[in-house]
Protein backbone atom coordinates (compact mmCIF):
# COMPACT_ATOMS: atom_id res chain seq x y z
CA UNK A 1 0.00 0.00 0.00
CA UNK A 2 1.27 3.51 -0.88
CA UNK A 3 2.32 5.50 2.20
CA UNK A 4 1.59 9.96 2.29
CA UNK A 5 4.08 12.03 3.26
CA UNK A 6 1.73 12.79 6.69
CA UNK A 7 2.19 8.82 7.16
CA UNK A 8 -1.23 8.05 6.20
CA UNK A 9 -2.19 5.80 3.81
CA UNK A 10 -2.93 6.68 0.10
CA UNK A 11 -6.61 6.71 -0.53
CA UNK A 12 -5.43 7.65 -4.74
CA UNK A 13 -3.22 4.59 -5.37
CA UNK A 14 -1.22 4.24 -8.91
CA UNK A 15 -3.62 3.78 -11.93
CA UNK A 16 -3.90 0.25 -12.53
CA UNK A 17 -3.61 -1.20 -15.80
CA UNK A 18 -7.74 -1.95 -15.41
CA UNK A 19 -7.56 1.51 -16.13
CA UNK A 20 -6.41 1.87 -19.25
CA UNK A 21 -7.82 -1.55 -20.54
CA UNK A 22 -11.42 0.17 -20.01
CA UNK A 23 -9.61 3.18 -21.92
CA UNK A 24 -8.68 1.32 -24.49
CA UNK A 25 -11.82 -0.56 -24.82
CA UNK A 26 -14.21 2.23 -25.08
CA UNK A 27 -11.82 3.63 -27.98
CA UNK A 28 -11.54 0.14 -30.17
CA UNK A 29 -14.92 0.27 -31.98
CA UNK A 30 -14.57 3.55 -32.68
CA UNK A 31 -11.19 3.15 -34.68
CA UNK A 32 -12.75 -0.11 -36.15
CA UNK A 33 -15.64 1.94 -37.36
CA UNK A 34 -13.35 4.20 -39.15
CA UNK A 35 -11.01 1.91 -40.41
CA UNK A 36 -14.10 -0.35 -41.86
CA UNK A 37 -15.09 3.21 -43.31
CA UNK A 38 -12.09 3.98 -44.89
CA UNK A 39 -11.64 0.29 -46.31
CA UNK A 40 -15.54 0.48 -47.81
CA UNK A 41 -14.88 4.16 -49.21
CA UNK A 42 -11.24 2.50 -50.63
CA UNK A 43 -13.33 -0.65 -52.46
CA UNK A 44 -16.12 1.58 -53.50
CA UNK A 45 -13.36 3.77 -55.19
CA UNK A 46 -11.33 0.80 -57.00
CA UNK A 47 -15.12 -0.28 -58.05
CA UNK A 48 -15.27 2.62 -59.48
CA UNK A 49 -12.01 3.43 -61.08
CA UNK A 50 -12.63 -0.69 -62.21
CA UNK A 51 -15.52 0.77 -64.10
CA UNK A 52 -14.34 2.98 -65.37
CA UNK A 53 -12.00 1.17 -67.42
CA UNK A 54 -14.43 -1.02 -68.46
CA UNK A 55 -16.60 1.98 -69.96
CA UNK A 56 -13.51 3.21 -71.61
CA UNK A 57 -12.54 -0.01 -73.36
CA UNK A 58 -15.90 -0.50 -74.13
CA UNK A 59 -16.11 2.72 -75.65
CA UNK A 60 -12.77 1.79 -77.69
CA UNK A 61 -13.94 -1.50 -78.98
CA UNK A 62 -17.44 0.60 -80.15
CA UNK A 63 -15.12 3.17 -82.07
CA UNK A 64 -13.24 0.41 -83.12
CA UNK A 65 -16.16 -1.66 -84.70
CA UNK A 66 -17.04 1.58 -86.11
CA UNK A 67 -14.21 2.01 -87.93
CA UNK A 68 -14.20 -1.66 -89.16
CA UNK A 69 -18.06 -1.11 -90.00
CA UNK A 70 -17.79 2.39 -91.87
CA UNK A 71 -14.51 0.58 -94.18
CA UNK A 72 -16.97 -1.96 -94.73
CA UNK A 73 -19.55 -0.07 -96.02
CA UNK A 74 -16.82 2.05 -98.58
CA UNK A 75 -15.32 -1.07 -99.49
CA UNK A 76 -16.08 -2.94 -102.88
CA UNK A 77 -17.70 -6.23 -101.11
CA UNK A 78 -19.75 -3.61 -99.02
CA UNK A 79 -21.06 -1.39 -101.74
CA UNK A 80 -21.96 -4.73 -103.42
CA UNK A 81 -23.89 -6.36 -100.87
CA UNK A 82 -25.55 -2.98 -100.39
CA UNK A 83 -26.47 -2.21 -104.14
CA UNK A 84 -27.85 -6.10 -103.82
CA UNK A 85 -29.95 -5.21 -100.65
CA UNK A 86 -31.25 -2.05 -102.68
CA UNK A 87 -32.88 -4.03 -105.58
CA UNK A 88 -34.14 -6.51 -102.73
CA UNK A 89 -32.82 -9.31 -104.42
CA UNK A 90 -33.64 -11.97 -102.59
CA UNK A 91 -37.56 -11.43 -102.50
CA UNK A 92 -37.31 -10.39 -106.04
CA UNK A 93 -35.59 -14.12 -106.31
CA UNK A 94 -38.56 -15.99 -104.30
CA UNK A 95 -40.83 -14.20 -106.66
CA UNK A 96 -39.18 -15.07 -109.72
CA UNK A 97 -39.28 -18.49 -108.72
CA UNK A 98 -42.72 -18.72 -108.27
CA UNK A 99 -43.63 -17.03 -111.04
CA UNK A 100 -41.36 -20.13 -112.70
CA UNK A 101 -43.11 -22.22 -111.86
CA UNK A 102 -46.54 -21.15 -112.44
CA UNK A 103 -47.00 -19.39 -115.88
CA UNK A 104 -43.12 -19.50 -117.40
CA UNK A 105 -43.15 -23.74 -117.19
CA UNK A 106 -46.39 -23.89 -118.83
CA UNK A 107 -45.54 -21.53 -121.69
CA UNK A 108 -42.23 -23.42 -122.10
CA UNK A 109 -44.05 -26.48 -122.29
CA UNK A 110 -47.01 -26.03 -124.31
CA UNK A 111 -44.20 -23.84 -127.46
CA UNK A 112 -42.11 -26.63 -127.37
CA UNK A 113 -44.85 -29.43 -127.77
CA UNK A 114 -46.59 -27.31 -129.99
CA UNK A 115 -43.26 -27.45 -132.01
CA UNK A 116 -43.18 -31.13 -131.69
CA UNK A 117 -40.33 -31.25 -129.07
CA UNK A 118 -40.41 -31.91 -125.19
CA UNK A 119 -39.44 -29.31 -122.58
CA UNK A 120 -38.41 -31.83 -120.34
CA UNK A 121 -35.10 -33.22 -122.14
CA UNK A 122 -34.11 -29.12 -121.94
CA UNK A 123 -34.57 -29.17 -118.05
CA UNK A 124 -33.22 -32.29 -117.34
CA UNK A 125 -30.21 -31.48 -119.63
CA UNK A 126 -29.97 -28.17 -117.71
CA UNK A 127 -29.79 -29.30 -114.44
CA UNK A 128 -27.38 -32.20 -115.40
CA UNK A 129 -29.27 -35.35 -113.72
CA UNK A 130 -28.92 -38.75 -113.64
CA UNK A 131 -31.35 -41.61 -115.13
CA UNK A 132 -33.42 -41.68 -112.02
CA UNK A 133 -33.70 -38.18 -111.50
CA UNK A 134 -34.81 -37.68 -114.91
CA UNK A 135 -37.41 -40.27 -114.50
CA UNK A 136 -38.54 -38.54 -111.39
CA UNK A 137 -38.93 -35.39 -113.24
CA UNK A 138 -40.77 -36.92 -116.12
CA UNK A 139 -43.24 -38.27 -113.99
CA UNK A 140 -43.63 -34.85 -112.58
CA UNK A 141 -44.66 -32.85 -116.00
CA UNK A 142 -45.85 -34.26 -119.40
CA UNK A 143 -44.84 -33.80 -122.65
CA UNK A 144 -47.51 -30.63 -123.05
CA UNK A 145 -48.90 -32.71 -126.28
CA UNK A 146 -52.19 -32.81 -124.74
CA UNK A 147 -52.85 -29.08 -123.63
CA UNK A 148 -51.94 -28.44 -126.82
CA UNK A 149 -54.56 -30.32 -128.68
CA UNK A 150 -57.12 -28.91 -126.43
CA UNK A 151 -55.99 -25.04 -125.78
CA UNK A 152 -58.55 -22.52 -126.49
CA UNK A 153 -57.63 -19.00 -127.83
CA UNK A 154 -58.56 -17.77 -124.26
CA UNK A 155 -55.95 -20.51 -122.74
CA UNK A 156 -52.93 -19.62 -125.30
CA UNK A 157 -53.52 -15.61 -124.49
CA UNK A 158 -53.21 -16.62 -120.66
CA UNK A 159 -50.61 -18.28 -121.06
CA UNK A 160 -48.72 -16.01 -123.08
CA UNK A 161 -49.64 -12.83 -120.91
CA UNK A 162 -48.44 -15.01 -117.60
CA UNK A 163 -44.94 -15.34 -119.86
CA UNK A 164 -44.47 -11.83 -120.06
CA UNK A 165 -44.92 -11.25 -116.30
CA UNK A 166 -41.50 -12.92 -116.11
CA UNK A 167 -40.38 -10.27 -118.36
CA UNK A 168 -41.85 -7.70 -116.76
CA UNK A 169 -40.13 -8.72 -114.02
CA UNK A 170 -36.68 -8.89 -115.54
CA UNK A 171 -37.40 -6.05 -116.49
CA UNK A 172 -37.72 -4.14 -113.42
CA UNK A 173 -34.77 -5.91 -111.84
CA UNK A 174 -32.30 -4.19 -115.14
CA UNK A 175 -33.95 -0.73 -114.10
CA UNK A 176 -33.30 -0.43 -110.68
CA UNK A 177 -30.10 -1.46 -111.13
CA UNK A 178 -28.53 0.77 -114.08
CA UNK A 179 -30.88 3.52 -112.61
CA UNK A 180 -33.40 3.94 -115.20
CA UNK A 181 -36.80 4.94 -115.39
CA UNK A 182 -39.34 2.97 -116.78
CA UNK A 183 -40.95 3.35 -120.67
CA UNK A 184 -43.77 6.19 -121.37
CA UNK A 185 -45.01 4.16 -123.19
CA UNK A 186 -47.21 0.99 -123.04
CA UNK A 187 -46.53 0.08 -126.29
CA UNK A 188 -42.61 0.02 -125.69
CA UNK A 189 -43.32 -1.93 -122.86
CA UNK A 190 -44.96 -4.76 -123.50
CA UNK A 191 -43.21 -4.67 -127.28
CA UNK A 192 -39.69 -5.21 -125.25
CA UNK A 193 -41.64 -8.07 -123.06
CA UNK A 194 -42.96 -10.31 -126.14
CA UNK A 195 -39.11 -9.22 -128.13
CA UNK A 196 -37.45 -11.02 -124.87
CA UNK A 197 -40.04 -13.69 -124.87
CA UNK A 198 -39.01 -14.71 -128.85
CA UNK A 199 -35.45 -14.37 -127.74
CA UNK A 200 -35.71 -16.53 -124.66
CA UNK A 201 -37.21 -19.15 -126.85
CA UNK A 202 -34.15 -19.27 -129.29
CA UNK A 203 -31.93 -19.08 -126.37
CA UNK A 204 -33.33 -22.30 -125.12
CA UNK A 205 -33.28 -23.55 -128.17
CA UNK A 206 -30.04 -23.17 -129.19
CA UNK A 207 -28.78 -24.28 -125.57
CA UNK A 208 -31.09 -27.62 -125.81
CA UNK A 209 -29.53 -28.39 -129.02
CA UNK A 210 -26.04 -27.95 -127.97
CA UNK A 211 -26.67 -30.36 -124.96
CA UNK A 212 -28.24 -33.04 -127.25
CA UNK A 213 -24.76 -32.69 -129.93
CA UNK A 214 -21.96 -32.04 -126.87
CA UNK A 215 -21.34 -35.36 -125.44
CA UNK A 216 -19.39 -35.41 -122.12
CA UNK A 217 -15.74 -36.03 -122.29
CA UNK A 218 -14.20 -38.43 -120.13
CA UNK A 219 -17.09 -38.52 -117.91
CA UNK A 220 -16.86 -34.57 -117.25
CA UNK A 221 -19.37 -32.29 -118.78
CA UNK A 222 -16.72 -29.22 -119.95
CA UNK A 223 -17.98 -29.14 -124.04
CA UNK A 224 -21.46 -28.33 -122.15
CA UNK A 225 -20.62 -26.08 -119.58
CA UNK A 226 -18.21 -24.31 -122.34
CA UNK A 227 -21.31 -24.06 -124.35
CA UNK A 228 -23.52 -23.04 -121.34
CA UNK A 229 -21.19 -20.23 -120.74
CA UNK A 230 -20.76 -18.83 -124.50
CA UNK A 231 -24.59 -18.56 -124.46
CA UNK A 232 -25.30 -17.33 -121.19
CA UNK A 233 -22.98 -14.17 -122.19
CA UNK A 234 -24.82 -13.48 -125.89
CA UNK A 235 -28.48 -13.89 -124.09
CA UNK A 236 -27.15 -12.23 -121.00
CA UNK A 237 -25.92 -9.27 -122.94
CA UNK A 238 -29.04 -8.61 -125.39
CA UNK A 239 -31.63 -9.57 -122.86
CA UNK A 240 -30.58 -5.92 -120.80
CA UNK A 241 -30.44 -4.13 -123.98
CA UNK A 242 -33.88 -4.99 -124.51
CA UNK A 243 -35.82 -4.65 -121.69
CA UNK A 244 -34.06 -1.37 -120.94
CA UNK A 245 -34.91 -0.49 -124.95
CA UNK A 246 -31.89 -0.21 -125.73
CA UNK A 247 -30.63 3.19 -123.36
CA UNK A 248 -27.36 1.64 -122.35
CA UNK A 249 -24.39 1.34 -124.69
CA UNK A 250 -23.77 -2.47 -125.62
CA UNK A 251 -20.04 -1.95 -124.35
CA UNK A 252 -21.53 -0.87 -120.82
CA UNK A 253 -23.84 -4.10 -120.69
CA UNK A 254 -20.93 -6.46 -121.46
CA UNK A 255 -19.51 -6.80 -118.16
CA UNK A 256 -22.90 -7.79 -116.80
CA UNK A 257 -23.50 -10.28 -119.57
CA UNK A 258 -19.73 -12.20 -118.56
CA UNK A 259 -20.19 -11.91 -114.68
CA UNK A 260 -23.71 -13.34 -114.74
CA UNK A 261 -22.69 -16.50 -118.19
CA UNK A 262 -20.22 -16.91 -114.97
CA UNK A 263 -22.77 -17.42 -112.07
CA UNK A 264 -24.99 -19.30 -114.45
CA UNK A 265 -22.47 -21.81 -115.53
CA UNK A 266 -21.42 -22.16 -111.35
CA UNK A 267 -24.93 -22.66 -111.27
CA UNK A 268 -24.86 -25.31 -113.70
CA UNK A 269 -21.61 -27.23 -112.29
CA UNK A 270 -23.63 -27.10 -108.71
CA UNK A 271 -26.75 -28.52 -109.75
CA UNK A 272 -25.05 -31.57 -111.92
CA UNK A 273 -23.38 -32.55 -108.50
CA UNK A 274 -26.18 -31.74 -105.74
CA UNK A 275 -29.25 -32.12 -107.39
CA UNK A 276 -29.79 -35.66 -108.90
CA UNK A 277 -29.44 -37.15 -105.24
CA UNK A 278 -31.87 -34.76 -103.98
CA UNK A 279 -34.47 -34.89 -106.41
CA UNK A 280 -34.62 -38.77 -105.92
CA UNK A 281 -34.47 -38.61 -102.01
CA UNK A 282 -37.10 -35.49 -102.11
CA UNK A 283 -39.32 -37.69 -104.50
CA UNK A 284 -38.76 -40.67 -102.09
CA UNK A 285 -39.77 -38.94 -99.00
CA UNK A 286 -42.54 -36.29 -100.36
CA UNK A 287 -43.58 -37.50 -103.64
CA UNK A 288 -44.06 -34.77 -106.36
CA UNK A 289 -43.93 -31.75 -104.41
CA UNK A 290 -40.63 -33.02 -103.41
CA UNK A 291 -39.57 -32.59 -106.84
CA UNK A 292 -41.10 -29.17 -107.27
CA UNK A 293 -39.07 -28.24 -103.94
CA UNK A 294 -35.74 -29.16 -105.41
CA UNK A 295 -36.98 -27.32 -109.00
CA UNK A 296 -37.83 -24.51 -106.82
CA UNK A 297 -34.41 -24.06 -105.42
CA UNK A 298 -32.78 -24.26 -108.64
CA UNK A 299 -34.68 -21.17 -109.78
CA UNK A 300 -34.37 -19.25 -106.76
CA UNK A 301 -30.86 -20.06 -107.42
CA UNK A 302 -30.86 -19.19 -111.01
CA UNK A 303 -32.55 -15.58 -109.81
CA UNK A 304 -29.95 -14.85 -107.70
CA UNK A 305 -27.38 -15.59 -110.49
CA UNK A 306 -28.76 -12.86 -113.04
CA UNK A 307 -28.98 -10.19 -109.82
CA UNK A 308 -25.12 -10.83 -108.95
CA UNK A 309 -24.35 -10.74 -112.84
CA UNK A 310 -26.21 -7.37 -113.05
CA UNK A 311 -24.51 -5.84 -109.77
CA UNK A 312 -21.19 -6.86 -110.71
CA UNK A 313 -21.37 -6.13 -113.89
CA UNK A 314 -22.77 -2.00 -113.35
CA UNK A 315 -19.21 -1.99 -110.51
CA UNK A 316 -17.73 -3.40 -112.96
CA UNK A 317 -18.50 -1.05 -115.76
CA UNK A 318 -17.95 2.43 -113.04
CA UNK A 319 -14.91 1.10 -111.98
CA UNK A 320 -13.82 0.72 -115.91
CA UNK A 321 -15.24 4.05 -116.61
CA UNK A 322 -13.35 5.88 -114.10
CA UNK A 323 -10.81 8.62 -114.88
CA UNK A 324 -7.63 8.10 -114.09
CA UNK A 325 -6.39 10.25 -111.46
CA UNK A 326 -4.98 13.61 -112.12
CA UNK A 327 -0.98 13.45 -111.40
CA UNK A 328 0.73 16.63 -110.46
CA UNK A 329 2.60 18.29 -112.45
CA UNK A 330 6.52 18.10 -110.37
CA UNK A 331 7.90 21.35 -110.51
CA UNK A 332 10.58 22.46 -113.39
CA UNK A 333 14.17 22.73 -111.35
Amino acid sequence: MAVSEDGEPDSQGPERPGGQAGISLTQNPARAGARRRQSLREREQRLLERERRLLERERQLLDHGSHAFDWLGTSTAGTFWSRLNAVDFMNSSLQFAALAILVLFPFVITVSAESGGDARHGLIARLGLDQKAAQDVNELMSSGSHSVATLSVFGALFVLLGAMGIASTLQVWYQRVYDQPPAHTLFRQLASRLLWLGGLLGYLTVQDFSFIQLKPVGGARVPIYAATFILAVAFYWWTPHVLLLGRIAWRRLFPAAVATAVFVTGLGVFSALVFSPQIVSSHADYGSIGVVTVLLSYLIGLAVCIHLGAVAGRMWDERRSEPPADHEELPLS
